[in-house]
């Protein structure tokens, strides 16, 4: 796994979009009875934009260890998650249906039964079956079948539930379970197809298909017979990306004006990135230069939110660092950022100060 596939796993989390409707209408009821609990609190989680799981409500356990949640009917199909003391039971919640949990508070995460619709039955037996499979993650043959099982068992056949979307953008430690720079594009192109097929409006959709065409390139390139060129040896290479309104932004648009042009390759939801905003936005600011950001951030969501509050133009890559920007651009490392002048890439840098020094 190369440091920016380390990168993206560490940064990755479950991406449960949309927000919560209804105007009034019938919502979504979770009841559960925890066999060994009296008093516990027990939080219903849900992803925000940012792509953190956040308490969207609480309850304790009576003293017969039950509890139960009341929530208004989403705008779409959505994953949500039960949590006691950090041990997990995630629940896909398609529309106004009532859930049934049964669990300890001992098995909490890896000992408990769901119940209420097929989809939710399902989903909670994957849980179990990964949690079983995990003392052979590391080995690639075992992983191998284990994901071509569980596409078949959970995904094939699907008709583009949510569950499916959940399974392929899952993430264990640090690594992506279906990685979209291996063989699996297989797999996230078929799941992506189904899904667009039944769900051609859901806020899903653009993510999954976008994620299905890198994926697809990445494959074709790899196979194909292709030179790796490092960017200091051409005058340009043409990035053409998406920005946080879906409009297609093109790194030629902004090297042509004339203006020095800092290409910045970046993950938003790394932990210095903030800083190194601060530090462009001086520049940018001053009007020294221009800037062209593309991040790989595996959550389009966190990532257009944080995108939508910089002034210069950013861009997604959805192939998770995979897209043939950071081939051509030979990037293995982030941050790492160019430098255009006079329309010719003139500089490659590491960080803010070695920018200051090339301009």
């Amino acid at each position: 796994m190369n440091k920016i596939a380390r990168y993206l796993a560490m940064a990755a989390s479950v991406a449960a979009i949309a927000a919560a409707g209804g105007c009034g209408d019938k919502g979504f009821r979770i009841e559960g009875e925890l066999s060994d609990s009296d008093g516990d609190k027990v939080l219903l989680e849900k992803a925000d934009f940012a792509g953190y799981w956040t308490i969207v409500d609480s309850a304790r356990t009576d003293s017969k260890g039950k509890f139960k949640f009341s929530q208004p009917r989403q705008s779409g199909p959505e994953i949500f998650r039960l949590n006691l003391d950090d041990k997990y039971i995630y629940l896909p919640i398609d529309s106004t249906e009532t859930l049934t949990v049964e669990s300890s508070k001992t098995g909490f995460g890896h000992d408990f039964t769901v119940s209420g619709t097929e989809q939710a039955r399902q989903m909670a037996q994957f849980e179990k079956e990964l949690i079983a499979f995990m003392p052979y993650f590391n080995n690639a043959d075992s992983l191998k079948d284990f994901k071509k099982r569980i596409y078949t068992q959970y995904m094939h056949d699907s008709k583009g539930n949510v569950m499916s979307y959940y399974i392929l953008t899952k993430t264990v430690g640090n690594r992506l379970l279906f990685d979209p720079a291996t063989d699996d594009y297989r797999f996230i192109v078929a799941v992506a197809n189904n899904y667009s097929h039944y769900n051609p409006d859901d806020s899903h959709t653009p993510f999954l298909l976008n994620l299905a065409r890198a994926s697809q390139r990445h494959h074709n390139d790899m196979n194909g017979i292709h030179k790796v060129i490092d960017a200091t040896e051409i005058s340009m290479f043409e990035i053409a990306l998406n920005d946080e309104n879906g409009t297609e932004r093109r790194l030629s648009e902004l090297v042509d004006k004339g203006k020095p042009v800092v290409v910045a390759f970046t993950l938003m939801r790394d932990g210095a990135t903030p800083e190194i905003n601060r530090q462009l936005a001086k520049l940018y600011n001053a009007g020294r230069v221009d800037i062209y950001n593309i991040s790989p951030d595996p959550d389009q969501y966190g990532w257009r939110e944080a995108a939508s509050n910089l002034p210069w133009t950013t861009v997604l890559d959805p192939s998770a660092g995979q897209d043939k920007a950071f081939r051509q651009y030979n990037v293995s490392e982030l941050p790492t950022f160019f430098i255009y002048k006079n329309g010719e890439l003139s500089a490659r840098c590491s960080n803010v100060k070695e920018i200051l020094e090339n301009l």
